[in-house]
């Protein structure tokens, strides 16, 4: 919408000063939207690696449009790596450890309870490292018979074009122009590539597939690959044709196929183990397109929509075909969720967030939106030895909900539903009714053993919580059938592990349990702050879901809400741990501030008093020097969802920009984990937790004030256009 130039003075006033324009009423270009924040990279720059992918397969790149610097980007930045939600591999078990090797028995209120917590025995170090994602491949150059070199590459112009999910990669190669376009299929585990190059007409420049044994799964965040053991694994020529071939990849237990094609003339080689060359001296006019599909052995199971179909009956699309999927795809994805433009404001700061915004959509979609959650840092680089941490799953996924892509929330939430059995069956193991969820697992849905993962409890509420996003979203008979069991027996678990002690007349939680920072003894920690909110607010909303289907309130359930022990008060603030009553002994130096979640992430509830809840959030905020620096990792999305739903929004703004370099987003958008920026380059909780408070300040909440974007400042500099945002609970 353009307006009238005598107008523009009165944008200094911002939306609510506007009435007459409506400006909110105008569709937001959401092409232009998302082009001005498109991706230039102009050096061999290992943090700028790019991605393409569609949540269930990712391709991360280097400046050449493939992989040809994989040792230089994994060393100094972002792995550019080639990762799947379905594939995962072990190690060998020659000792035959089973998970009952890891278990020590904890006393839970006077019972004997078996945790996996014996981390450092050898079967714990077995299954913390397997299963581990299976490293499928890197494609790469090769000139003139040898692997590239940095001083090679000059003039790099690389542009992600974020609306098509396509990368176009421009620069020298030994003083000759190269062109490269990637681009992933929005529905398979597939890249297509197109190279443009006179180098190809000579055979200087060819393409490699070269194949890895695995991840040396030892290395827990941004394990290098293992090339140095060519013998323990095997890769074969399935079949070959004239513009095609399949190759069979099998290492230990993991087996999957390879599918390549190609246009003109070339010839694919193998050079020597596990490495292929596509041969290109013949190749006429300086082109080649070339397809590689990755994919399970044959039958081939479709992760995205399930379907089962042989690997001859799956013929490979063109490079044509798959970008024009691909620009069908990004196009649905930008134009059917929710969107925040920024581009009236005159805040300086808000180029740059809504520059975040775009960037965090665009990651999380590639990384995390799959049919498994896959680690913290998404499907760039396996973190935590490739496992899904279930606790930050909340912060990971639930802004898919808030940006009406409630689907992409669903694929995940639809492996929960596979693994309920496995779920039910450890809480069973236990003592427990109802779904134990595991804190750290692989695909498989099995615990990994830790001195801290069996603890945790924040996990086990979560799914609850994300079900009901889902049906706020998709309010229908059908969406309560789908996932009322994992809320039904989510919630039982809740109510069988809430201890009702008849000393204090009060449900207490722990121990053992270690709380969100994970700092605490798991012997000696009870009653949480954001846990009673959590397990609240879960058994709170279960209640609800019975009432949705006829069903009669659960009497256990209503009387732990009645009775549930209450969050610990010092000094009219909310302090982290009841049984830790001393935090702000000291008048100064930091405190914890996970007690901020339980008015923040979780909704408003009787557990919490917002007047004590500000004056906790105050006081932290104070001991951080009253700055914005604290609020980093996502810790950022934590402190301004507090803000926001506190009516502080100057700070929901100061934290949602902060400037700090721990809180850098980078070129394409990707935020390293401060605590270890080297190991977590792409720390997706910082992008997951970010969007989540944008789209609550955009969007609002339950009991907000009245209108548009209530969390942002009506300062007049802030004017947001927000279009299709569910408001939170």
């Amino acid at each position: 919408m353009k307006l009238p130039l005598r107008l523009l003075p009165l944008l200094a006033f911002g939306l609510s000063a506007l009435p007459s324009l409506n400006l909110s009423a105008a569709p937001i270009d959401r092409e232009a939207l998302v082009r001005r924040h498109e991706v230039r990279v102009t050096a061999l720059d290992p943090e700028a690696a790019l991605s393409v992918g569609n949540g269930d397969f990712a391709f991360t790149m280097d400046a050449t449009g493939l992989q040809s610097f994989e040792t230089l980007y994994r060393d100094k930045g972002v792995p550019t790596e080639t990762l799947s939600t379905w594939g995962w591999h072990s190690f060998p078990n020659p000792d035959g450890f089973t998970l009952a090797d890891t278990m020590k028995l904890y006393d839970f209120h006077g019972r004997q309870v078996p945790y996996a917590a014996l981390e450092k025995s050898p079967a714990g170090k077995y299954f913390r490292e397997n299963p581990h994602p299976a490293a499928l491949g890197q494609l790469s150059f090769i000139y003139d018979g040898r692997e590239l070199a940095p001083a090679d590459i000059t003039g790099v112009n690389q542009r992600l074009d974020l609306w098509t999910g396509i990368v176009t990669s421009r620069y020298l190669l030994g003083g000759e122009p190269v062109e490269v376009v990637t681009i992933a299929h929005p529905e398979r585990s597939l890249v297509s590539v197109r190279v443009r190059s006179l180098l190809l007409q000579t055979g200087r420049l060819e393409v490699r597939f070269h194949f890895p044994y695995a991840y040396r799964a030892s290395v827990k965040n941004k394990p290098p690959l293992i090339w140095d053991q060519p013998g323990a694994h095997r890769t074969t020529i399935a079949d070959k044709g004239k513009n095609h071939a399949s190759l069979e990849r099998v290492a230990d237990t993991t087996s999957y196929r390879v599918r390549l094609a190609w246009d003109g003339v070339a010839g694919l080689a193998e050079v020597a183990p596990h490495d292929f060359r596509l041969r290109t001296e013949a190749v006429q006019g300086g082109q080649l397109d070339f397809t590689c599909e990755f994919a399970p052995a044959d039958p081939l199971a479709n992760v995205i929509t399930g379907d089962v179909l042989s690997l001859a009956a799956r013929a490979l699309p063109t490079f044509d075909e798959t970008r024009a999927a691909s620009t069908q795809g990004w196009r649905d994805f930008w134009t059917r969720g929710g969107a925040v433009d920024l581009s009236l404001s005159t805040d300086p700061r808000a180029h740059e967030l809504e520059r975040r915004i775009v960037l965090s959509q665009y990651i999380t979609k590639v990384h995390y939106s799959g049919h498994f959650p896959p680690s913290e840092c998404g499907l760039v680089t396996p973190t935590w030895f490739g496992k899904h941490n279930s606790e930050v799953y909340l912060i990971h996924s639930a802004h898919f909900a808030q940006w009406g892509r409630p689907e992409l929330l669903e694929n995940g939430l639809s492996w929960y539903r596979k693994i309920l059995p496995l779920a039910q069956a450890d809480a069973a193991s236990k003592g427990f009714d109802g779904a134990r969820w595991p804190k750290m697992t692989a695909v498989d849905g099995h615990p990994t053993p830790g001195g801290i993962n069996p603890f945790i409890i924040w996990n086990f509420p979560n799914p609850i919580y994300l079900c009901e996003l889902v049906y706020r979203a998709k309010p229908s008979p059908a969406t309560l059938a789908q996932y009322k069991d994992i809320v039904f027996e989510s919630a039982k678990f809740l109510a069988s592990y809430a201890f009702f002690d008849k000393a204090t007349g009060r449900y207490v939680l722990g121990p053992p349990l270690k709380a969100s920072t994970e700092s605490s003894h798991e012997n000696e920690t009870q009653n949480p702050t954001f846990e009673l909110a959590l397990w609240y607010y879960g058994l709170k909303v279960a209640q609800d879901w019975r009432a949705r289907l006829g069903l009669a309130p659960e009497p256990r359930w209503a009387d732990i809400l009645e009775k549930l022990a209450r969050p610990a008060v010092v000094d009219g603030k909310y302090i982290e741990i009841e049984t830790e009553p001393h935090i702000y002994d000291k008048p100064t130096g930091g405190v914890p501030s996970s007690m901020l979640y339980a008015l923040g992430y979780v909704p408003q509830t009787p557990m919490i008093d917002p007047k004590i809840m500000r004056a906790t959030l105050d006081e932290v905020h104070r001991r951080s020097g009253g700055g914005v620096k604290r609020w980093n990792s996502w810790a950022m999305g934590q402190g301004a969802n507090t803000a926001a739903r506190l009516n502080e929004p100057e700070l929901a703004v100061d934290i949602v920009t902060n400037d700090d370099p721990r809180a850098r987003f980078k070129v394409q958008g990707f935020v390293p984990r401060p605590k270890e920026p080297d190991g977590c380059p792409a720390y997706m909780p910082v992008n997951g937790s970010f969007l989540s408070a944008v789209a609550l300040m955009a969007g609002g909440w339950d009991g907000a004030p009245e209108g548009p974007a209530p969390g942002f400042p009506k300062n007049g500099k802030w004017v947001v256009r927000a279009e299709g945002i569910n408001p939170m609970p």
